[in-house]
């Protein structure tokens, strides 16, 4: 007989979390805003169908975007136009340690889970009078890092911003951007510079210039 727990599995957010991806699936995921875990929309195996669902989702929504991404070689890629793999995503299933979860839920430690605007999640805590960041996967944990190891960004904890930094201030950097090696992100007057082949940023999720900065170069 079925119980309500059951019906619970018809929720394709609940049941993505003990149905594996499969190599070749669609998924349609939230990019913005960025969340700890990856929030997945849809599961598909037709491109078409996903990108279509995709379209919809993002006109739907005012302050969440979506996109496509494929499970490839046990990891999310980006598409190109013809929903093949072109590059592997900086937005992946990241698997967080248990432990730093339940410590992130605790509200009477002074330790939490930050995602980092590519999506990857560090952990931070206070002891000795600073902030200690390290890495929280299950495959790699109790890193001390300074720099995300996702895309190369420079670290800051959130209690060294100070007063006058306004995180909603900061000019966001395009989705396609994300790593890339040729971005640049400075203004000049009121105007944004986002780089020399883009100077007001790639409109698309792919961006066919894109290099990657932790690529290593030959």
């Amino acid at each position: 007989m079925d119980t309500s727990t059951d019906f619970l599995f018809l929720n394709e957010r609940i049941s993505t979390n003990f149905n594996p991806f499969y190599e070749g699936e669609y998924l349609v995921i939230q990019t913005y805003p960025r969340e700890i875990g990856l929030r997945v929309s849809k599961r598909d195996f037709d491109y078409q169908s996903a990108k279509n669902y995709c379209e919809v989702e993002n006109l739907a929504h005012d302050y969440t975007s979506f996109g496509v991404r494929v499970f490839h070689e046990q990891k999310l890629w980006d598409i190109d136009f013809c929903g093949h793999p072109s590059n592997i995503s900086k937005q992946q299933d990241w698997k967080i340690s248990p432990e730093y979860l339940s410590a992130h839920s605790d509200s009477e430690t002074n330790e939490e889970i930050i995602v980092c605007s590519c999506s990857y999640p560090r952990f931070e805590e206070f002891a000795n009078d600073f902030w200690k960041l390290t890495t929280c996967l299950v495959d790699d944990k109790g890193r001390d890092v300074e720099y995300c190891p996702n895309c190369n960004a420079k670290l800051m904890p959130e209690e060294d911003w100070g007063e006058d930094f306004d995180f909603y201030d900061e000019e966001p950097r395009p989705a396609a951007c994300i790593g890339c090696d040729n971005y640049h992100g400075q203004k000049y007057g009121e105007n944004l510079l986002v780089c020399g082949i883009y100077p007001h940023g790639y409109q698309g999720e792919i961006c066919p210039d894109f290099q990657d900065k932790v690529k290593i170069k030959d």
